[in-house]
């Protein structure tokens, strides 16, 4: 039986909305496509292989839930990150299936080392720093403790990447503020730098701070809102048709979540 109403999501706007991101980074920037609260609603399980099919090979979630979510249908060969929580007893799993995932206290730094050497594999880690958000991430005086760690325990943990959330980068009002957090975050970077600490990648970019502040985007960034077709905030679509007003004011943006339903009766009325 067919259904009155349904749920589409536009592979052609995705596509669409996918090179308008890469259109916007640098050609070196990795690009991760967060995935979290069930691809924003778009749903996991559908979004993902489509997404695949435009090249993306990095997923950011934020549990280790969802990352087994996208586990089960993406490619053997795509990264999945997890931003959030992962409980202890998720960490042996998370390990064993390549999965990368923040660390933002020294307790889950020695966690992630006392469960690698158990299962005698390298965890992937990415360090998270605190410069203003004030959610999760290391001050800097927690962070000496972290780099004796990781210099330690380098044969079970593998740095993947050093990393921040921007705090305020949707209103340009907080224009100081971001540079502040960027100032914080390069002199973190440079200070474990000197304790001979380098990750693969640093990314601290989010959607907003990706199109405001474009010297944040690094080596990576973690775009969510932009590829479902939104912008992170009138501000910041604004900010992007300032700059680039040969767009004619042509939104490039394509909403990709369409819902249907059928017409099952009409009426004339006076």
């Amino acid at each position: 039986m067919l259904e009155s109403s349904k749920i589409e999501i536009s592979k052609s706007a995705l596509k669409n909305n996918i090179e308008f991101i890469r259109d916007i980074i640098d050609r070196n920037v990795k690009f991760s496509s967060v995935v979290k609260g069930n691809a924003y609603g778009h749903g996991i399980e559908v979004f993902v292989p489509l997404a695949e099919e435009f090249g993306v090979d990095h997923f950011s979630v934020f549990s280790a839930d969802e990352a087994e979510r996208v586990k089960n249908v993406c490619s053997d060969s795509t990264s999945v990150m997890v931003m959030g929580n992962i409980d202890n007893e998720d960490l042996s799993w998370a390990i064993e299936n390549n999965i990368e995932f923040y660390v933002f206290e020294n307790d889950r730094l020695e966690a992630a080392v006392k469960t690698a050497k158990k299962i005698d594999k390298t965890a992937k880690i990415h360090i998270e720093v605190e410069t203003g958000m004030n959610r999760t991430g290391f001050a800097a005086k927690e962070l000496k403790k972290a780099a004796k760690i990781l210099k330690e325990n380098k044969e079970h943990l593998s740095f993947e990447g050093l990393c921040t959330h921007y705090a305020g980068a949707e209103s340009i009002a907080n224009y100081v503020r971001v540079q502040d957090q960027y100032k914080r975050f390069i002199r973190l970077k440079n200070s474990l730098k000197k304790e001979g600490l380098k990750p693969k990648r640093y990314h601290t970019a989010c959607s907003a701070a990706t199109i405001a502040y474009p010297k944040t985007q690094m080596d990576m960034v973690r775009i969510g809102i932009l590829q479902y077709g939104f912008w992170p905030s009138r501000e910041t679509h604004i900010h992007y048709f300032n700059k680039h007003k040969k767009d004619n004011g042509v939104d490039p943006l394509k909403r990709i979540l369409t819902w249907r339903s059928k017409v099952m009766n009409t009426k004339r009325i006076k």
